[in-house]
């Protein structure tokens, strides 16, 4: 009951403090300190989380969520894997699809330049389960359509350099041996077609990737390789765990995107830290206002502060009070600002107006809504405020009934 009359008598307070002009004032500049430093802490995570969203669905547009790598010089038995993998495995993979890799070189008659370059092997008909690279071609948005009749996809930068687009022919440089060396190698030419063109923001593959089905792979080369097989699990199934579970049961190495650039990874989480760690200490500081707040509101409420202890109640009832109002000005004011970032976050991902430098792996700034990044700003902010508010409300403990009584009573 104590604690009802504590939460009742902290929000009238709160509520009485704008017929005092300088407690009204205080109260705003807590309000809207938490209010801005929340939002700012709240909006910045939502960014740094469309960040890595944008980077993982950029990276799921090349690579599948897993690689299964064949032992060095051997290759798989692909309906053979695939079938031993639905079965060991059931409900934990969705997809399977196979891939080599075999560098050459291309050329074409519109320019005198030749660029080596990695031709991958992929199916077409396999890999739209697995990746997203249909997503990227900028023309038929089909992988079986691009790769038909023996076609090839290459990136825009690699167009662009050899100065050729959408059924113009290159032609492609190859030898049987796979170690470029000092000594002379024997080269086969073959003219292919272009099926369509691949835009996917990583220099790398834009440059120096070229995309064929293994029919073509087989025509050019008679190699019937699969190196990689790329796999897709089900929502419910752990990457971590699973990935630890194909490189124990299989003996071969297991990669996904992370793997390959941990570097990348690591400054994604660093940047992340880092940000949520200042903006934390931003929101420290907003919170600090409360602890003038309070200390006037205990002083303008001792004779109140006297009263009730005369009638019974407890110091710790009435400290109480005190940690109530910091909580109600604190989870309002953080509300206010979440509710805020959210504003913000809708209008940027309906209007993305603000563009980004081509370092980035985006074009405009990216925006994840995400409520478990929400609950944890407010975890975070109110934990902040009530250890500010109970530190601070203990003062409330020391007034004297009696000499308040006798000189303010």
């Amino acid at each position: 009951m104590s604690l009802k009359i504590a939460q009742y008598l902290a929000w009238r307070y709160i509520r009485g403090s704008y017929n005092n002009t300088s407690i009204s004032t205080l109260t705003k500049v807590c309000f809207f300190g938490i209010a801005i430093s929340t939002l700012s802490l709240t909006i910045e995570l939502f960014i740094m989380d469309g960040f890595d969203k944008a980077l993982s669905e950029k990276m799921q547009s090349i690579y599948p969520q897993l690689m299964l790598e064949a032992p060095q010089e051997n290759s798989f038995e692909f309906e053979a894997i695939k079938n031993l993998l639905h079965k060991k495995y059931p409900g934990s993979i969705q997809a399977c699809a196979p891939c080599h890799t075999k560098r050459i070189i291309i050329q074409s008659k519109n320019s005198s330049d030749a660029s080596a370059i990695y031709f991958k092997a992929v199916d077409p008909e396999l890999e739209p389960a697995v990746s997203s690279l249909e997503e990227k071609l900028l023309h038929t948005h089909s992988l079986k359509k691009a790769l038909s009749q023996d076609q090839v996809i290459i990136g825009t930068t690699l167009a662009d350099f050899l100065e050729v687009g959408v059924g113009d022919t290159i032609t492609l440089l190859f030898s049987a041996q796979d170690e470029f060396d000092t000594k002379q190698l024997d080269f086969i030419s073959k003219t292919v077609v272009i099926g369509d063109i691949l835009r996917t923001g990583i220099i790398q593959y834009d440059k120096y990737l070229l995309i064929g089905s293994h029919n073509l792979m087989n025509t050019l080369t008679g190699e019937q390789l699969v190196t990689q097989i790329g796999i897709k699990l089900t929502p419910e199934t752990d990457e971590t765990y699973f990935t630890e579970l194909l490189e124990k049961d299989f003996k071969t190495e297991v990669h996904s995107w992370k793997t390959l650039y941990p570097a990348l990874v690591s400054a994604s989480k660093l940047e992340k830290y880092v940000m949520f760690f200042l903006l934390a200490l931003i929101v420290l500081i907003a919170a600090t206002n409360l602890i003038a707040l309070l200390f006037v509101q205990i002083t303008h409420k001792r004779t109140d502060i006297a009263l009730l202890q005369t009638l019974g109640m407890s110091k710790k009832y009435i400290m109480s009070i005190f940690v109530f109002m910091g909580f109600f000005i604190t989870l309002l004011a953080t509300l206010c600002g979440i509710l805020g970032a959210y504003g913000i976050g809708l209008l940027l991902q309906r209007y993305p107006f603000i563009t980004l430098p081509d370092c980035y792996y985006v074009t405009t700034l990216p925006v994840s809504l995400n409520y478990i990044t929400a609950g944890i700003v407010l975890l975070v902010t109110v934990s902040i405020s009530l250890c500010i508010t109970f530190l601070t409300a203990r003062a409330a403990q020391s007034i004297s009934i009696t000499d308040t009584l006798r000189f303010d009573g």
